[in-house]
């Protein structure tokens, strides 16, 4: 049985939980999902968690800025510039 992810206490966001097997969403703001959680389309009983942070949590909006993956398609892929190759292979 999939374990429910509990939020942080004192953290406000909403909790979603999608349906691996047909991608049903359910949202939880307030209340923290069912221990026991069925899909009402597919009766699966396995979930994918995220969890959107309240606008205005400074603290936990820049922990998420610094450790999640960025996922634009401008930006480099690594910060490695041809003159940090250079240095590296001239001793």
């Amino acid at each position: 049985m999939a374990r429910q992810p509990e939020p942080t206490r004192g953290t406000e966001g909403v909790l979603t939980q999608v349906c691996i097997e047909c991608g049903n969403e359910y949202y939880f703001d307030r209340t923290e999902p069912p221990q026991e959680m069925t899909c009402d389309k597919c009766g699966n009983v396995v979930f994918r968690s995220f969890f959107e942070v309240a606008p205005g949590n400074e603290i936990e909006q820049d922990f998420r800025d610094s450790t999640e993956r960025d996922v634009t398609t401008e930006d480099p892929a690594t910060d490695v510039t041809q003159g940090d190759l250079a240095d590296l292979n001239n001793p």
